[in-house]
């Protein structure tokens, strides 16, 4: 935005349970408002003429962009309402059709008090919720307030884009600059250090279809996705990662060609059993590699000139 230029405000509301979640939201906001956007929740409200719900659920309305996250409560059920308060404000933003991210916990790496662990009837409430809302959106695991905050920058400008809202400079590779030293430290942490945004640079070699077995580990589309053994351009071999449109969009490269692209850090684990004289005998394999997201540029094989 040059000198002197309005600034432009998006409202956007951020729907969670709160107190278990009080350092996420702080994160988002702080994120947020390098986008020059007003985040808009709970802990904002203050003293207003209305009850706290119907002044909650104005203010989703009034907002342009919705931004659900949810860990592992359900929420306070106000009086007279058959669902919990963050409920009711996700299903506001739903009827007022706003654009809307949907961030879970990640139950497997991120530790959770007990405290803040949904039990009782709540519990049901929450699995059902989560479960429809799997089903109605791309949901991006989250571990820690940092990690939350680095998704939402990474989700929302193409978001603002969609509705008509300027966003300038490349957010999305704002965290992605010290790539090499990201990955040397995957491939000793992988589980800790997945799903993290990296830049990859690697020549092609050829793709193949990925196993059922390795596609469940990885939570990736079995049966569309294809994977490849590259070696990078500071010398290292890493496996990439290519699933739905993304796997479509790198089949038409050249084996070959020098490939500049945008991934995410993947994690995970296979077991065997093999049976013998001995009894059963379980193996774990572990798989790890990059998950590529975007294509950024794309040199074609060198023509070597005969002598």
């Amino acid at each position: 935005m040059s000198v002197g230029e309005r600034k432009q405000h998006v409202p956007i509301f951020v729907g969670s349970t709160f107190e278990d979640l009080k350092d996420y939201r702080r994160a988002v906001r702080d994120a947020l408002s390098q986008l020059e956007t007003i985040v808009r929740g709970m802990e904002y409200f203050g003293s207003k003429p209305g009850s706290p719900i119907e002044e909650c659920l104005a203010a989703v309305h009034s907002c342009t962009v919705y931004i659900g996250v949810f860990g592992m409560r359900y929420g306070t059920i106000p009086d007279g309402f058959d669902r919990s308060m963050t409920h009711l404000e996700y299903d506001e933003a739903q009827q007022a059709e706003l654009p809307s991210l949907i961030y879970f916990i990640d139950e497997e790496i991120q530790p959770i008090l007990p405290k803040y662990v949904e039990t009782g009837p709540g519990t049901l409430a929450l699995r059902a919720l989560k479960e429809q809302l799997r089903k109605r959106h791309v949901v991006s695991a989250f571990t820690t307030p940092e990690d939350l905050a680095r998704r939402v920058l990474h989700d929302i400008p193409e978001v603002l884009r969609r509705i008509g809202t300027t966003v300038e400079g490349e957010l999305i590779d704002r965290d992605v600059t010290n790539s090499d030293e990201l990955l040397r430290k995957f491939r000793l942490l992988p589980k800790l250090l997945r799903d993290r945004d990296v830049i990859v640079e690697f020549e092609t070699e050829s793709f193949d279809v990925l196993s059922a077995d390795t596609c469940e580990a990885l939570r990736l589309e079995e049966g569309a996705t294809i994977y490849d053994h590259v070696k990078l351009t500071n010398g290292d071999w890493l496996y990439v990662y290519a699933s739905m449109q993304a796997a479509e969009s790198v089949l038409d490269i050249p084996k070959g060609s020098k490939v500049r692209a945008q991934g995410v850090t993947v994690y995970g684990t296979t077991r065997d059993i093999q049976y013998g004289e001995d009894g059963a005998v379980t193996t774990t394999e572990e798989h790890r590699g990059v998950r590529l997201t975007k294509i950024l540029t794309i040199s074609p094989p060198e023509v070597k000139q005969d002598s």
